[in-house]
This record gives structure tokens, C-alpha cells and sequence, in this order.
């Protein structure tokens, strides 16, 4: 993780002074999914420390330690160990917190850099590919009969969901105990960021559905979508979509308010979210992956996606979650 945050920020550093192009590296801010995950370990961090010292004396009563005087030095030994490794998992987790927090402060620096450095170009690029693969139908005209009024509300909520969700997934993380699980998450996520998020969104800059016309120039495509949605009343991607192009417009830096639809990185975070999940509990897994799916159907269903933005995310995602894995084992090995 510092690995990664040095990085990405000292890269922002050289393209900011060394190159002198404008990006907002100076109005670098706290996002707001991260306060979030601060608010939530606020909150979730001393229960969880309550719930370990909890389960772990219960254990002690269950193996008969309060009624043998002999193991009376044992438990008080393991629970000298046990205080110090709760002290070292809360220490492990603010440092983890922290750093999650300047690794997405950085990205949303690169994302609002997009217009500078690579302005969106690849829409039109994204439409075909949706038409070829889908048998020369836009997968928004299907969408569109599948889901009604009250599917599509749904569906915006589950995608607004996503911030909430995101910041419990960094507090479960940064709480567990030193595992080579907790390192693959940690690094899948930091790098699913690094690489899809910032270089990814760079290289392949398009600015989706919603904003076609505006960028390309021509007439959308997606414009019957569009007056679909407009129809829809109570949506948060409608609010959400005219307040990032207000701010384009005025040159407002809010992090993450600025555009970029290749690859999805609501697809790709739930993704590591539910690869994550299936290693832990394969309920909990298969409710994630029903998220995946729920994301990437939001995500074209609102417009605010191509279909291949989400195909590339999820195969971006998993490459990156093989490579986690086998770097956590070695790491993992190494140690004392």
C-alpha cells in the first residue's frame, strides 16, 4: 500500500511541477466514500475489538482455565498476548485507514486529470464494440424493456449503495487480523484502483452513454434512454449526472466528480468486494456476486456505462486478483 500511494502520487508530483500541466494535485481532499469508512470505523472498530476480547475469554471458559489454578500463569500470559495483539491490529488498522485514504485522494486527483491529459475520445470507439457484441442492438434498448419504472429505482439504489458498501469493505479489511486474505484484498483493491482507475481510465478516456452528444458531437444514440430516464422520477444518477457536468463546466474540482466511463470501477470494486467475499463465506460470496450483477445492470441501465466497460472491469478485476494472491503468498512466506 505505501508502495502503491508513492507512486501514484509522486508520478502526480512530476506531471503537476515537472511537466507544469495544471492537474488539481493542490486541492487534493479527503473523498467523500472515505470519510465514510472513517465514520464507520468510528463506529464498528471498538465493537469488533469488544467482539474478540469477548470470544476470546469465552474460550478460555470453555477450555476450564478460570478453574485450574495451574493455568492460572498460561491465561495470564495469553492474555498479555492477546492485549498486545488486539493493540497491534488497531494500529494495523489506522495505518491502513490512512492510507486508503491518500491512495483515493490521489485517484480522484488522476480522474479529474483526465480532461488535461487524455481528453475523452474512445466513446464512439465503446458504442460500436457494444453494437457488434451484442448482435447490432445496444444493450441500453434492452435494458430498457427489461426493466420498468419501479426496477430502475431499484436498481439506482443499489447503485448508489455502492459508496456505503465500499467504505464497510475498507473497515472490514483494515480490522481483520493479519491473514494473507486480508493482504490479497488490500492489494486488489489498491491496484484495481491504480491500474483500471487511474491508468486505465487515462489510456482508454470516454466519458459514457450519458454524455455522448456533449463529447462526440453527433446526435446519441442513447438518446431514447435518455428520455426514458428523464421519465423516471426520484433517480439519483439523474441529480448526480447534471451536477458532474456543472462542475466540468465551471472548472469545480470535487473528487471523483469528473467523468470516466472505461473501465467501470463500480463493477470492478464490487468485484474484489465479492471475490473477497467468497473466500470468507460462500453465502456471503454469492450475495456478492448478485451485486456484481445488480451494478453492472445499473450501470447500463442508467446510462452511465457501456456494456464493455463492465466486461473489461471484471476481467481487469480478476487478472489483478490472481496476481494479488500469489504476491500475498510469497510475501506472506517471508515473514518471521
Amino acid at each position: 500500500m505505501v508502495w502503491l500511494v508513492s507512486v501514484s502520487l509522486g508520478l502526480a508530483v512530476v506531471v503537476r511541477f515537472g511537466l507544469g500541466i495544471p492537474i488539481p494535485l493542490m486541492q487534493m481532499s479527503l473523498p467523500d466514500r472515505m470519510q465514510r469508512a472513517f465514520r464507520y470505523a468510528l463506529l464498528l472498530g471498538p465493537l469488533l475489538i469488544v467482539a474478540a476480547i469477548a470470544r476470546y475469554r469465552w474460550a478460555l471458559r470453555r477450555a476450564g482455565y478460570q478453574t485450574v489454578p495451574e493455568l492460572s500463569a498460561w491465561r495470564r500470559a495469553l492474555t498479555a498476548v492477546r492485549t498486545n495483539a488486539l493493540t497491534a491490529r488497531v494500529v494495523l488498522a489506522i495505518a491502513t485507514g490512512l492510507l486508503l485514504a491518500i491512495l483515493l485522494s490521489v485517484v480522484g486527483v488522476w480522474k479529474a486529470s483526465i480532461p488535461l491529459l487524455s481528453p475523452w475520445h474512445w466513446d464512439p470507439t465503446f458504442m460500436a464494440a457494444d453494437r457488434w457484441l451484442h448482435g447490432g442492438v445496444l444493450p441500453q434498448d434492452w435494458t430498457r424493456q427489461w426493466f420498468g419504472p419501479s426496477a430502475t429505482r431499484f436498481l439506482d439504489r443499489m447503485y448508489y449503495l455502492w459508496f456505503r458498501l465500499l467504505a464497510l469493505f475498507m473497515v472490514w479489511q483494515s480490522f481483520r487480523a493479519p491473514s494473507t486474505d486480508r493482504l490479497r484484498a488490500l492489494l486488489s483493491l489498491g491496484l484495481a484502483y491504480t491500474l483500471l482507475g487511474n491508468l486505465g481510465a487515462i489510456l482508454l478516456s470516454s466519458g459514457g452513454p450519458v454524455y455522448y452528444e456533449r463529447l462526440v458531437g453527433t446526435p446519441s444514440p442513447y438518446a431514447a434512454q435518455s428520455a426514458y430516464l428523464e421519465g423516471v422520477h426520484g433517480l439519483h444518477a439523474k441529480r448526480i449526472q447534471r451536477s458532474i457536468w456543472t462542475w466540468l463546466q465551471t472548472h469545480q474540482y470535487i473528487p471523483f466528480g469528473s467523468i470516466s466511463a472505461m473501465p467501470s470501477m463500480h463493477v470492478a470494486v464490487a468485484t474484489v468486494m465479492a471475490l473477497t467475499s467468497w473466500r470468507q463465506n460462500r453465502w456471503l460470496g454469492a450475495a456478492g456476486w448478485l451485486y456484481v450483477l445488480l451494478i453492472f445492470l445499473g450501470s447500463v441501465q442508467l446510462n452511465w456505462h457501456y456494456a464493455v466497460d463492465g466486461y473489461v472491469a471484471v476481467l481487469g478485476t480478476w487478472l489483478i486478483w490472481r496476481a494479488s494472491g500469489v504476491l500475498a503468498r510469497r510475501w506472506r512466506e517471508r515473514l518471521p
